[in-house]
C-alpha cells in the first residue's frame, strides 16, 4: 500500500490539532491581567506577554510564538495538507514534502512542549507531539532508503548539499556566539536567557536539529541512499522553518526590538532553503511509490 494513504488518518489528526492550537492564542488572546512584570531568579526583570496561553512567557518570546502560530495557519497546515493529496497519489516527491511537513509541525510543538510555560494547551500539545512522532517515524521508515537513489546532476547534488552544511554550520555558530561569550567572561547567563532555566531552542538546535542537517548534506553530497531520502525532506522541512523564523523577527521589529543581522540572515536562509527543495524534489518528479 502506499504508504500516505495507510497514514492518511494520522495526518488529518495532525492538521485538526495544529489548526486548533495554533488558533488558540488569537482566540484566548485577550484574557489575561496585561504585561505584568517579573523578576527572574537570576535577579533579572522580565516583562511577560500578559495574555492568552502565552500570558507567562516574556513578551519578545510571546510575539515570536504568535508569528509561528501565523505561519503554521497560513501555510504549514495547507501545506500539509497538500503534500497528503500528492502523496495518496503514490508521488514520490509527495511523499518527501509530506514527510517534511510532518517534521515541521513536530518540531514546533517539541518546542513548545519545552519551552512555553504550562497552560490550557499542555494535553493538546502532548497529543501532537505522540502523534506528529510516530506519523514522521513511519514515513522515514516505511520505504527503504534505496527507493530514494536517484541520479541527480553534480551542481544539483552540490548546492543542496552546500546548502544543508552552510544552514547547519551557521545557524551552530550563531548560537555559540550567544552562549560562548558569556562563558569566557565568567557572566555565565546569556543576553535573553530572560527567565528560563536554560537555553532550550540553542540546546535542542545544537544537540539534535543541526545534525541532523549536517549528516543530510554530507550523506547527499555522498550520494549515499540516507542522504537522497533526508536531503528532500530536510530541506522542506527547512524552508517552513525559516518562513516561520523571518516571521518572528518581523513581529518582533513592529514592536520595536531591533532584529540586527538575524533578518538578512534568515531571509537569505529562507531564498536558499526554497531553492534546496525545489532541486532535491525535481529528480523525484515522476517517481512513484507502490
Amino acid at each position: 500500500m502506499i504508504p500516505a494513504r495507510r497514514y492518511t488518518w494520522l495526518v488529518l489528526a495532525l492538521a485538526a490539532l495544529s489548526f486548533c492550537a495554533s488558533s488558540a492564542p488569537f482566540v484566548l488572546g485577550r484574557d489575561g491581567p496585561g504585561p505584568p512584570r517579573h523578576t527572574s531568579i537570576r535577579g533579572a526583570e522580565v516583562l511577560l506577554h500578559g495574555a492568552g496561553p502565552y500570558r507567562h512567557m516574556p513578551a519578545d518570546v510571546a510575539v515570536q510564538g504568535l508569528a509561528q502560530d501565523v505561519v503554521t495557519l497560513a501555510v504549514g497546515v495547507p501545506f500539509l495538507l497538500l503534500a497528503l493529496v500528492w502523496a495518496r497519489r503514490g508521488a514520490r516527491c509527495g511523499h518527501l514534502a509530506l514527510t517534511g511537513a510532518v517534521g515541521y509541525l513536530f518540531v514546533q510543538y517539541f518546542m513548545y512542549l519545552a519551552m512555553a510555560t504550562y497552560n490550557e494547551l499542555f494535553l493538546v500539545w502532548v497529543a501532537f507531539v505522540l502523534l506528529s512522532s510516530q506519523t514522521l517515524f513511519r514515513l522515514l521508515l516505511t520505504v527503504s532508503p534505496a527507493a530514494f537513489a536517484i541520479d541527480v546532476s553534480v551542481l544539483q547534488r552540490r548546492y543542496v548539499g552546500g546548502f544543508l552544511l552552510l544552514n547547519g554550520g551557521l545557524i551552530a555558530l550563531l548560537w555559540l556566539q550567544v552562549i560562548v561569550p558569556p562563558l569566557l567572561d565568567g557572566s555565565l547567563y546569556p543576553a535573553g536567557l530572560s527567565h528560563f532555566t536554560t537555553m532550550i531552542v540553542q540546546a535542542f538546535d545544537l544537540a539534535l536539529f543541526l545534525p541532523l542537517s549536517l549528516s543530510a548534506g554530507f550523506a547527499y553530497l555522498r550520494r549515499r541512499p540516507f542522504g537522497d531520502l533526508l536531503a528532500p525532506v530536510y530541506a522542506v522541512f527547512v524552508s517552513l522553518q525559516m518562513l516561520a523564523l523571518l516571521a518572528k523577527i518581523v513581529w518582533m521589529s513592529a514592536i520595536g526590538l531591533s532584529a540586527g543581522p538575524a533578518l538578512v540572515i534568515i531571509a537569505a536562509l529562507l531564498v536558499g532553503a526554497i531553492v534546496a527543495a525545489v532541486l532535491a524534489l525535481l529528480p523525484h518528479r515522476t517517481a512513484r511509490l507502490s
